[in-house]
């Protein structure tokens, strides 16, 4: 065979090679146990969308899942310049506010999980319980349930269930009612069909996580304290977690329990009355 016709020949199958390998595709790797192949979005995080993260314990909960590294993180604010300026650029800032429930459908397209961390800032007002705790929880409810969110879980406070006794009557006299108007943001939640799950902390406390042991207990009954950042660790574990979906509990600090004890309570916990 000529040359000239040989080296044809060898850049015609070269080029043939070429075409076959770009029209295959990527090579997709197989798990080197199972042999199985991966799911085609198996390398996409799943997306936790955080309300209220400019609050005290809004900015230890996205401090701590971006630590942690297991999520893709989106942190909601009113001015998301002002926030990434004074909590940190390294967050993905989106504007959203709870009161405005026109702001909410964009800010949780894609979510998979919503950690709702609010408060009202004020004892009545457009800032108040009534528009904060009940109204703007029942907003970023509906706008989950929309978006197809797979668990919300929200910060609520002990003593919204109705027990408390003289304490509730005086947080509800200095604070506007608000654990009335928590309580009415808890039901919205549970009357909406979503996966859940409510977190009732006590008193909050700006200390450091992890001193103490915690308690996750039911009934509304016990009185206590518990530090924000511990706050923040346990409504992270509750990602996921079918231990915790459909229930409601309180957390406080009890020095006298190991410090790790907490993450095995979670499947003792009874699931709420309204969940079939």
């Amino acid at each position: 065979m000529p040359a000239r016709l040989a080296t044809v020949v060898l850049l015609t199958r070269v080029l043939a090679g070429l075409l076959a390998f770009a029209a295959a595709g990527p090579a997709v790797a197989q798990h080197e146990l199972t042999g199985e192949l991966p799911l085609a979005d198996a390398a996409r995080r799943e997306l936790v969308v955080v309300a209220g993260a400019t609050g005290r314990s809004g900015r230890l909960i996205i401090a701590q899942l971006r630590s942690a590294g297991r999520f893709d993180l989106r942190a909601l604010a009113r001015d998301p310049r002002a926030a990434a300026r004074e909590i940190g650029a390294e967050y993905s800032w989106v504007a959203a506010d709870v009161t405005r429930p026109e702001t909410l459908s964009r800010a949780l397209s894609g979510a998979t999980y919503v950690i709702c961390a609010i408060g009202a800032t004020e004892r009545s007002g457009p800032d108040g319980p009534e528009f904060v705790d009940f109204a703007g929880v029942r907003n970023l409810v509906d706008a989950a349930r929309s978006a197809g969110v797979r668990q919300f879980v929200l910060i609520s406070s002990a003593g919204a269930g109705g027990a408390g006794g003289f304490n509730r009557w005086l947080l509800n006299l200095i604070g506007g009612d608000v654990l009335t108007w928590k309580a009415r943001g808890e039901a919205a939640l549970r009357a909406s069909g979503l996966p859940y799950t409510i977190v009732r902390p006590g008193g909050l406390r700006d200390v450091p996580g992890g001193q103490a042991g915690l308690l996750l207990l039911q009934g509304d009954r016990e009185s206590g304290d518990v530090s924000r950042a511990d706050v923040a660790s346990v409504v992270i574990a509750t990602l996921g977690n079918p231990d915790a979906i459909g229930k409601t509990f309180e957390l406080i600090t009890d020095p006298t329990v190991p410090r790790e004890a907490w993450r095995s309570q979670f499947r003792r916990l009874a699931q709420d009355a309204a969940i079939p």
